[in-house]
């Protein structure tokens, strides 16, 4: 058995986060993707080392009076992060720190499947008030780094004092163009991540790829339990659905 795939299904006591700050994917037949999916202990531990780097910018911003004092959650990938990260920062800030007002601000970036916007679009203006304030943008991946970019202008341009970023993993693109203030791991140009809040939606993406390409439904059930790690209750619920719609 790979690393990966004991990491995937290894308790929690049992999970290295060495390996899972540089993870490497896996790859699947007649895909150009590799896939890397990343449990909900992962997600959750790796959230927390992000906390810990935050809390560590927060007590030496704290003489020159410059800690984050608002967190934005980037829609939809920035939810379970930033809801997880409310817990560190807010209940768990560091003593004398003020205490960080969590808000949330949408972006799209697909008219449709692999269909891209021009640039980002606005589908949720900013929920609290930012002006004059140290915000931190939190989202769940750097991938071509266009989203950071155009959020950390648009917050700019909201009234806020300084803006920063946060990310769970980052791509090399991303780091090129808009690199994060805290970030917890890096992967390949090429990784599609499969975070808890989209497994479901990376089946309904994919499988119609590979069933173009020729996979049938055993095959795509193969690629997503034993080569990509699904738990096969997922699969069993969703596959035939999935399949037979595409």
């Amino acid at each position: 058995m790979s690393s990966y795939h004991q990491q995937i299904h290894c308790p929690a006591s049992e999970i290295d986060l060495n390996f899972w700050r540089n993870p490497q994917g896996v790859s699947v037949p007649d895909d150009e993707l590799s896939f890397l999916l990343v449990p909900d202990a992962v997600e959750a531990m790796a959230v927390f080392a992000l906390a810990q780097q935050v809390h560590l910018y927060q007590n030496k911003q704290m003489p020159a009076g410059e800690p984050i004092t608002k967190a934005l959650m980037a829609t939809m990938g920035g939810l379970l992060p930033g809801i997880l990260l409310y817990d560190h920062l807010v209940q768990g800030g560091p003593p004398g720190t003020p205490q960080i007002e969590f808000g949330s601000v949408g972006i799209s970036l697909y008219k449709g499947p692999n269909e891209r916007y021009e640039s980002p679009l606005v589908k949720q203006d900013v929920s609290i008030d930012i002006n004059d304030h140290i915000v931190l943008i939190v989202d769940d991946l750097g991938d071509r780094g266009g989203t950071m970019q155009f959020l950390t202008q648009y917050i700019a341009e909201k009234g806020a004092r300084q803006v920063l970023t946060l990310a769970l993993y980052m791509k090399p693109q991303a780091m090129s163009v808009c690199p994060a203030d805290f970030f917890f791991g890096e992967v390949d140009q090429d990784t599609w991540i499969i975070t808890p809040r989209e497994a479901v939606e990376t089946m309904v993406k994919r499988i119609p790829v590979w069933k173009e390409r020729g996979a049938d439904q055993t095959e795509c059930y193969r690629r997503l339990v034993e080569l990509i790690g699904y738990p096969a209750t997922v699969v069993d619920y969703y596959l035939e659905t999935v399949f037979e719609a595409c």
